[in-house]
């Protein structure tokens, strides 16, 4: 995960900088993901000559490749009186080693006094991404860095609170892990390793499926028994609203669009797919499924076109055309299959489904809509949860029944790791980006 920094620069006494100018432009053919960060030195009250770091994120931005427009992203900031600071961008995503950063200062009169052409800073620990897995009997979430495929660090959650599923901020700074035991949300600093908010339900609403919206405003959330999707204000890190489902639907699956415009929630009971907005987060429309089909997962393409969802009645994974809501193709599984999750490479170009059933993850072309392979796992493993880094380049599987996570390369289709974590591991959630 590249980090692109101007380095430490004080403010001049003479055509002092007043607003600053902040520019990344994707040169490449794939898509990246810029945070754009200030920092600035402040001293310590208690040691002279020392001082701390203190971090504002300005903006997260989506780049398109260089033949489409998007493809570059300015960031305007008010210095406030700015004396000792630096500015970074941290790139995530396929195409981000291809981006370039530059910072303009502007003096008083909004002239540009000078042009910082930002570098690319050595890997550190820091820019390394996180993975963090559910381990729902053992009431502790497993941090991993994928860097290495070493754990980092477990977190323990209040006995009887069993985590089932998470979702990461795309500023990686807050992760929220539903837990069914006392049917709440809790919210982990990742920066601490530690619960820094906890958010309760309704009476009868079970917390299921997690979800992050890309402004990282909102988290959905599905509940159980009482059936709803909970809206998170991620600011206050309480329920902003609750979007009412048909009783006994039972919601498991939610997944929203890149450009964060629609929600698109599976209702396993009633064989559809509820559409909401998320500028009103209301349902505005219903996708309805084969008679009797069962959806228990979904996930939208990068381009936002198309949904995959997957149909533990039929065995089916269908392809539905986001314009229309309409079914455009079906992929068959093998008899038994039982798909449980899905997930899609940042590219586009492949769709992984953990079937349960039969202990593989089938590989989807997406460009075809067809079966590539299938990755066979151990007889038994209760596959749950999948996730995939933002360079694409590694899916994480979650094993129930043994109690690791592996990982499957991308490339090779093949597993490169076998993690141990807790026991009954049944969710699992990899950093976007990590900005401190």
């Amino acid at each position: 995960m590249p980090v692109l920094d101007t380095g430490l620069l004080s403010n001049r006494d003479e055509s002092r900088m007043t607003h600053l100018s902040i520019t990344a432009l994707n040169m490449g053919r794939h898509k990246a993901v810029a945070g754009f960060q200030i920092y600035e030195i402040l001293p310590s009250l208690e040691e002279e000559n020392y001082g701390s770091l203190h971090f504002t994120t300005l903006e997260i931005a989506a780049l398109q490749p260089v033949v489409e427009p998007g493809c570059a992203f300015t960031v305007d900031y008010d210095m406030n009186g700015l004396q000792t600071f630096g500015v970074r961008v941290i790139v995530s995503g396929p195409g981000a080693g291809d981006v370039t950063a530059a910072m303009m200062e502007r003096n008083t009169e909004g002239k540009v006094t000078a042009i910082h052409h930002m570098a690319v800073m050595s890997s550190k620990p820091e820019g390394r991404l996180l993975a963090y897995v559910a381990n729902h009997t053992q009431h502790t979430i497993s941090v991993i860095d994928t860097g290495v495929n070493m754990r980092a660090a477990t977190i323990s959650l209040p006995p009887g609170s069993s985590p089932r599923l998470l979702d990461l901020a795309p500023d990686g700074l807050k992760a929220y892990v539903s837990c069914q035991g006392d049917k709440t949300v809790r919210v982990i600093d990742t920066i601490t390793h530690s619960v820094c908010a906890e958010i309760g339900f309704p009476i009868g609403a079970v917390p299921f499926a997690v979800t992050a919206a890309p402004s990282g405003r909102k988290v959905y959330v599905t509940t159980m028994i009482e059936d709803y999707v909970a809206v998170i204000d991620t600011e206050t890190d309480s329920i902003a609203k609750l979007i009412s489902l048909p009783p006994g639907s039972d919601p498991t699956a939610i997944a929203v669009t890149p450009d964060g415009t629609r929600a698109y929630c599976c209702l396993i009971n009633t064989g559809a797919i509820a559409v909401i907005d998320t500028s009103s987060d209301t349902i505005t429309a219903t996708i309805r499924l084969p008679k009797k089909s069962k959806p228990s997962a979904a996930a939208v393409t990068p381009d936002g076109e198309f949904i995959y969802a997957s149909d533990i009645h039929f065995e089916k994974v269908y392809v539905i055309e986001a314009s229309t809501n309409r079914i455009v193709k079906s992929i068959s599984l093998i008899p038994g299959s039982d798909p449980q999750n899905i997930v899609i490479t940042p590219d586009g170009a492949i769709a992984y489904v953990a079937s349960r059933g039969s202990d593989e993850l089938v590989v989807i072309n997406i460009s075809r809509n067809e079966i590539l392979t299938t990755i066979d796992l151990p007889n038994g493993s209760n596959m749950s949860d999948l996730a995939v880094t933002s360079d694409g380049s590694k899916v994480y599987v979650t094993i129930l029944t043994f109690g690791y996570v592996a990982v499957i390369d991308v490339e090779s289709h093949l597993p490169v790791a076998i993690l141990p974590v807790g026991s009954f591991p049944s969710g699992v959630a990899i950093t976007p980006m990590r900005l401190v």
